[in-house]
């Protein structure tokens, strides 16, 4: 009796992990897996180019009152579900191309299935929905605004999003429904419905029908309504007398005759084949579904940027220099020392070079002796490299400002000095908490430290710190590019800083004083308070250990990293703080210590760990003997 219960127990269990499988594979490319490397940077770019296009669409938008029309919410409504759509697939078709990372578990392939196929069906609608306001704006001209009313877009809008979800959510079910007994091993780099339904050991001609007929029938209604509101509005056109007029009635279509031909024919193409082109190399069939969902998401807002007249005046009005449109801002150095400055500026030549040459020399011998590839020494790297950003980006200008005068500088190279500063400020931070955690991993898990710290993982960790920086600090350039600058434009300062060039604007800055202070800051204090944590757990297995010699040596392995941290934390907090903080504060001394804060970490950074290192002890002394 026990036997035949365990037996129905296990068969149970089994009926359970068929039916709620804990993964799926994506391989990727079948047959290209040793060009999957190559194939991922064309993937990233498109999908670089999506998210700045579709977000530059979306904030044109949002602050431009002239694009407030129908026309314009829908494209931004476009330019959402884009978005979405490309981050449904592109992220994770990167990790497998770049790290292997193949494993997606069976919520999270029905989840990206669901957003894949709702998008699409989204996009079709809402490509119809603009059709209609072309076809209301050619053919109704005088009854536009009263036919597109604000309740009649909503009403729109609510149908649009009702009816993909009722397309599309039946695929979850019909999914959820089947038991995966087999292989769960998908021939594809993102999960689609047909694509994971095969990989069932049932009947799945429901899914087939239903996967292939509902949202076929939906889109073709789609594309019938469309053409049906072009025929219309060529009629009309073609009634029109003037020639001029017929011309500029068709240029209003065009962006949107593109876009509809760039979304319909790919995807139509990559439906039919996927179900009937059993002849097409199954790569080919792969590469093309993933260039549909790539690449209708970059060329959109690029084809709306550059065909539609009057708007592509609009989006170069609104990312001109300002909408004062200001001539080159003037750096005028240390107020009140300006007696000194050719004394200053000898100090700031030596320690640029010291940054220059130490950097470069860390840089060399990590990269050429195969004793320094570990992880610690890949994120000294990292470090070091955004070390010479960060004094290329302010220091070369600052000595010249101490030795030639005053100096001129563009609005665009105002705009780029900023964004590198901080973005290098963002991305040293970020590098002193990974390195604080691999020492955490090293001291407190050493017998698995290069089971946690893969090469996988650091590369993520790498993406996570580039990104995280470059999102934090991006949005700094247009709070920035948003403002008029009608008053004066003589920056009295060395270099240009957010807040500094902020306040010379003649408009409200508070979004751009508590942005620039609050979100960079939290970031920072957040790296410093897990920073602190990790140092915790370090010191609290290090006096646990039995032997003095065994605390002396882990502790060492710590030294050069606290010195690092300190020298970088105190005078950029002080900086920062006295910068908003400390109006009783000299101005030149906000200045000297803004700069110094600039040029002494990049110079000493690579000095403490070539002096508290050994490996670089022993190779530095005879590269200089």
């Amino acid at each position: 009796g026990s036997k035949t219960h365990g037996s129905q127990t296990e068969e149970t269990m089994y009926n359970l992990s068929c039916y709620t499988p804990s993964s799926f594979i994506l391989i990727g490319i079948p047959g290209l897996e040793k060009f999957h490397i190559w194939i991922g940077i064309p993937f990233c770019l498109i999908y670089g180019v999506a998210i700045v296009g579709n977000c530059i669409l979306l904030y044109l938008i949002a602050v431009e009152h002239s694009l407030h029309e129908p026309m314009f919410f829908f494209l931004s409504m476009l330019a959402a579900t884009d978005l979405i759509l490309s981050t449904a697939t592109v992220p994770k078709l990167l990790s497998n191309l770049w790290l292997g990372s193949q494993e997606i578990t069976f919520s999270g392939c029905l989840t990206q299935m669901f957003f894949l196929h709702f998008s699409f069906v989204v996009d079709s609608a809402i490509l119809l929905a603009m059709a209609f306001d072309r076809y209301v704006a050619i053919c109704f001209l005088l009854r536009y605004t009263t036919i597109l009313t604000p309740q009649v877009i909503i009403k729109l809008v609510v149908s649009i999003i009702v009816r993909s979800f009722s397309v599309i959510l039946p695929d979850v079910f019909l999914l959820k429904q089947l038991p995966f007994c087999g292989t769960r091993i998908i021939p594809h780099t993102y999960c689609e419905h047909i694509g994971v339904a095969r990989l069932s050991s049932a009947d799945i001609s429901l899914n087939i029908w239903y996967g292939f007929a509902v949202p076929l029938m939906t889109v073709i209604s789609d594309v019938i309504f469309i053409a049906a509101s072009y025929t219309f509005i060529l009629h009309a056109v073609f009634q029109l007398s003037s020639q001029g007029a017929r011309q500029k009635a068709l240029s209003t279509c065009g962006s949107h005759v593109c876009i509809i031909l760039m979304f319909y024919t790919p995807a139509f193409f990559s439906i039919l084949a996927h179900r009937f082109g059993h002849s097409v190399p199954r790569n080919v069939l792969v590469l093309f579904a993933n260039l549909y969902v790539a690449i209708p998401s970059a060329l959109n807002p690029v084809v709306y940027g550059s065909m539609r007249h009057t708007q592509s005046k609009t989006m170069i009005a609104t990312f001109n220099l300002s909408s004062f449109n200001p001539g080159p801002f003037i750096l005028l150095g240390i107020p009140g020392l300006e007696q000194f400055h050719i004394w200053i500026g000898i100090p700031f030549f030596i320690t640029y070079l010291v940054a220059l040459v130490s950097n470069s020399v860390l840089l060399y011998l990590i990269s050429t002796e195969h004793s320094l590839h570990e992880p610690m020494f890949f994120f000294l790297s990292m470090l070091a490299t955004t070390d010479l950003i960060l004094s290329n980006t302010c220091v070369p200008k600052t000595f010249s400002i101490f030795w030639l005068g005053p100096q001129e500088i563009t609005f665009p190279g105002c705009l780029t000095q900023m964004f590198f500063l901080h973005y290098s400020f963002a991305m040293d931070s970020a590098i002193l908490l990974a390195m604080a955690f691999d020492r955490y991993v090293a001291i407190c898990f050493p017998l698995r430290y290069t089971t946690i710290l893969t090469r996988q993982i650091i590369i993520k960790i790498v993406m996570g710190i580039v990104s995280r920086s470059f999102c934090i600090i991006f949005p700094c350039v247009f709070l920035l590019k948003r403002l008029p600058f009608c008053r004066t434009l003589i920056i009295p300062h060395t270099y240009c800083e957010h807040i500094g060039v902020a306040q010379l604007a003649c408009a409200d800055i508070s979004i751009n004083t508590w942005y620039g202070f609050a979100v960079p800051l939290m970031t920072v204090t957040s790296d410093l308070i897990l920073i602190g944590i990790s140092y915790t757990l370090i010191l609290c297995v290090v006096f646990k250990l039995p032997s003095r010699d065994a605390r002396q040596k882990a502790l060492n392995t710590c030294g050069s990293h606290v010195c690092v941290i300190l020298i970088f934390y105190t005078p950029a907090m002080f900086s920062v703080l006295t910068h908003r903080f400390g109006h009783n504060i000299p101005h030149s001394f906000h200045i000297l210590i803004a700069n110094l804060y600039v040029a002494i970490p990049p110079a000493l950074n690579p000095i403490i760990y070539g002096v508290k290192t050994k490996q670089f002890r022993e190779k530095i002394i005879p590269l200089f003997s």
